[in-house]
Formats: structure tokens, sequence, C-alpha cells
């Protein structure tokens, strides 16, 4: 009987290509691995593997197994998903892969209330960009993204929300000597180095032909890499400090620079770059009581940054149109 027990240890043996390897990881002993993998063969009437000199090579048939192996062990696991969720068992677990800019603006603020409601619930979050983020959610390693959505559109494996379109802004030293110009120009902000994520392609494509020391554009995705990216925006206004880059985030992230006047905003009334981040999961798998309840929280933190964002435009960007 080709058994979930047999694909699993052949699985195992690919993954590990050791007999005594794959034995051990599997708790069992390698002459019960290889018994099994002979009734999985005698099963199917066919070669799985080739041994030649102790190495181990998948034949044609283990290669068609091995691919439609990890399907069948996919779709069970989410059978048995399925059916917890389906008989009101909460699964209290949530996995979420957040890219960098959401990650401060609201993923982690989100976990916090959270867990500040559900104390016992397990929480795996981490930080990936936008494309590992797609990648982690197609591959089922995750519940949930938080990234770019222009990375998604036409994939209809998923369903994505837009959660997150916050204005940038450009932020330097108070002394910085950009201050001296007036209203600044694209062209202007180009030739001090930029200090952010690095921003996708739809961004990319409106900046001036030449960046000069703002950054590069990678020439196989058409992303915009700035002269200093960081993954986490925070404490910017220390990178600032001693230097003339100009950092591009939202308000409410540099927030308590501005308040204790370590930072200023760069009067760029014609600058139009918004962020385009929302949730990303799977079309075919529902989603856990917990990741519901985290996608709410979410949604609530960014509305109350949108409020604030507006209340400190009023007061540091007068200059917006």
């Amino acid at each position: 009987m080709i058994t979930q027990r047999r694909l699993q240890h052949l699985l195992a043996l690919v993954e590990h290509a050791h007999f005594g390897r794959a034995a051990q990881a599997l708790n069992i002993s390698q002459p019960a691995l290889t018994k099994s993998i002979q009734a999985l063969e005698a099963e199917l009437g066919a070669t799985l593997l080739d041994r030649k000199r102790g190495a181990i090579a998948l034949t044609v048939f283990g290669e068609l197994v091995l691919q439609r192996g990890r399907s069948l062990l996919s779709a069970e696991a989410d059978l048995r998903r399925e059916v917890a969720l389906l008989a009101g068992h909460e699964i209290g677990s949530l996995k979420v892969a957040i890219s960098p800019y959401p990650s401060v603006v609201s993923g982690y603020p989100a976990i916090k209330r959270l867990l500040a409601q559900h104390p016992k619930v397990n929480v795996m979050a981490h930080v990936a960009s936008w494309r590992e983020v797609v990648r982690q959610v197609t591959a089922r390693d995750v519940d949930l993204g938080i990234a770019e959505l222009s990375q998604t559109l036409g994939n209809e494996q998923l369903i994505t929300e837009l959660i997150g379109q916050h204005r940038g802004h450009f932020f330097c030293r108070p002394e910085h000597p950009i201050l001296r110009r007036g209203p600044v120009s694209m062209n202007q902000l180009v030739e001090f180095p930029w200090l952010s994520t690095r921003l996708p392609l739809r961004v990319a494509s409106h900046l001036p032909r030449s960046i000069g020391a703002a950054g590069t554009i990678e020439p196989l995705t058409g992303d915009f890499v700035p002269a200093i990216e960081l993954d986490m925006l925070m404490q910017i206004g220390d990178f600032l400090e001693h230097s003339d880059a100009l950092a591009l985030a939202s308000l409410t992230i540099m927030e308590r620079a501005l308040l204790a006047g370590d930072v200023t905003v760069v009067p760029t009334p014609d600058l139009n770059i918004h962020s385009n981040y929302g949730f990303i999961h799977l079309n075919n798998r529902s989603l856990t009581p917990v990741a519901l309840a985290f996608m709410q929280e979410v949604r609530t933190e960014e509305a109350e940054k949108v409020k604030r964002e507006a209340i400190l435009a009023s007061t540091y960007a007068a200059f917006d149109p």
C-alpha cells in the first residue's frame, strides 16, 4: 500500500541523500527505512532509486513519485487543517511573514495587540523581502503575508487585500545643506545618498534617469536599491545625525525623531511616493481564527496610523498639496 509513512520516508531519503542520515532524522533504524522503500517500489512495480557506490539518485519513476507524493502529503495536511477549523477547534498559532516597512507600521504593533487579548497564542513572525513573503505564502510556509502587492498581480493562487498606502517623506538632520534650497525637486534629492528599504519597480520607474548618489537600479528586477539599505526602519535619526543621507519613510515611523527635533522633513511638494502593501494568502486555504483576529488588529492599527499621519502632516509637512 502507498502509505503516507512510506512517502515521508522517500522524501526524507531524498532530502538527506543517505540512508543512515535519513533514518536518524526519521528516528527509525536504517534496515526499517530500507524495507519501507523496497515495499514502496514493490507496490508501484518500479525502481525509484539508483544506488551506485553509496550515492542515491532518483530514477524517472522516483522523480514522478516524489513530485506527486509532496502534493499528496500537502493535500492531506490541508484536509486535516480544514476539518479542525470546521469542527470549531481554534488552532492557537499564527505564522506570518511581513516585509520591512509594514512590519514597523502595523505588523508588530498588531501582534502586541493580539497577544494582549490572547496571551496563549503562539506567534511566529519574521521580516523578509516582499518577494520572499510571496514565496513563503505560496509554499505554505506561513499562514499569511503582509507585503508589497504589485508583485502579486495576476497570480490566481493568491488573495490580497490592500491595507497600507502611506505617503513617503524625506527626512534629514536639521543642519542638512538641502534645507537651504527651499522646495526640493526629485533631481535635487538624488544628489544625496538615500536611506530606506528597497523600493519596487512601480516606484523605481518614476525616478530620474540618472539617480546620482541616491542608489542603484537592480538590472534583473528593476528594483531601486538605496545607497543605505535597511531592513528595519527603526532609530533612523541615529543614522542621519552626522550624515548627509536622506531617509525615506512615513511621518509615523519618524514621529519620535521629529518630536525630539533630531530630524526635519525635507520640503518636497511634488513628491508622490506611497506604500502599496496588504494581506496576502492562498486562495484555496482557509485562514485560522488566530490569523483572522490578527488581520483585524492590523486594520485597526493602520486606521490609527492614517489619522496620526494627518495630524503630523499639518505640523511638519504643511507643504503637502
